[in-house]
């Protein structure tokens, strides 16, 4: 995908994302005792930190509007405003110039304009399921951030930045769209993918919405498992 299309998922996903938020209260199932507004506020202050980052000029930046306890009933406008510095930015950065980010291969502007989609993306499918009812996720978006996963999801994260990958090999295969990816480690901090068809000691197929959702600890539609699928939940366990 390109960097317009990057573009038109923020824009489109944001937008959907904020018309979701219609109960602050609701509960969502897919992100443990979060609520609704618990959801908005995380996803808000994401917006925040990767437009920060992504103007920041290759330094480490604070959000220039943090959430900062507001009261409650400030949330839906502070997301609109917050949506549309993110878009500016999005539609601004240099993709070959400095940017800071958490992945410490990948700091150029380039890496913020995917990473903003797909957590936009899976984030707006959570706050449609907490009301029972979600719109499905384009498959070559949904292939793309699988992609995208084992790039950046996999490999870095804040919370885990220790992570010791299996040397059991696992399997992606999404049946509506390419796209297939093996993964295996060395029972140590060393990952290596491979965008190939390739046997592995477990194996998952599925819709790319499916197995997005599924490598992310959703239950998003049915994922077929082959080989050793305690394999597969080692995998599985390791997002962020």
């Amino acid at each position: 995908m390109d960097h317009d299309s990057y573009l038109e998922i923020v824009n489109t996903e944001s937008s959907a994302f904020i018309d979701a938020l219609v109960d602050l209260d609701a509960a969502v199932p897919q992100c443990g005792e979060w609520t609704i507004f618990d959801l908005g506020v995380h996803l808000g202050s994401v917006w925040q930190f990767a437009t920060a980052n992504m103007l920041g000029g290759g330094e480490q930046s604070a959000p220039v509007d943090p959430w900062n306890d507001r009261d409650r009933a400030e949330l839906i406008p502070w997301l609109q405003a917050t949506r549309e510095r993110l878009l500016a930015a999005l539609a601004e950065v240099d993709l070959d110039g400095p940017a800071w980010s958490f992945a410490a291969d990948q700091q150029t502007g380039a890496f913020w304009p995917r990473r903003m989609a797909h957590e936009t993306v899976v984030h707006r499918w959570d706050a449609e399921s907490a009301h029972g009812s979600t719109t499905p996720i384009d498959p070559a978006v949904a292939s793309d951030g699988i992609d995208e996963y084992t790039t950046v999801g996999l490999r870095w994260s804040s919370r885990r930045p220790n992570r010791i990958y299996p040397s059991s090999s696992f399997h992606l295969h999404c049946t509506d769209v390419e796209g297939e990816w093996t993964m295996v480690g060395d029972d140590g901090p060393n990952l290596t993918v491979t965008l190939e068809h390739a046997k592995g000691d477990a194996a998952a197929r599925g819709t790319a919405e499916a197995l997005l959702l599924w490598i992310w600890g959703r239950d998003g539609g049915e994922v077929q498992f082959f080989g050793d699928e305690s394999v597969a939940q080692t995998w599985r366990e390791l997002a962020p």
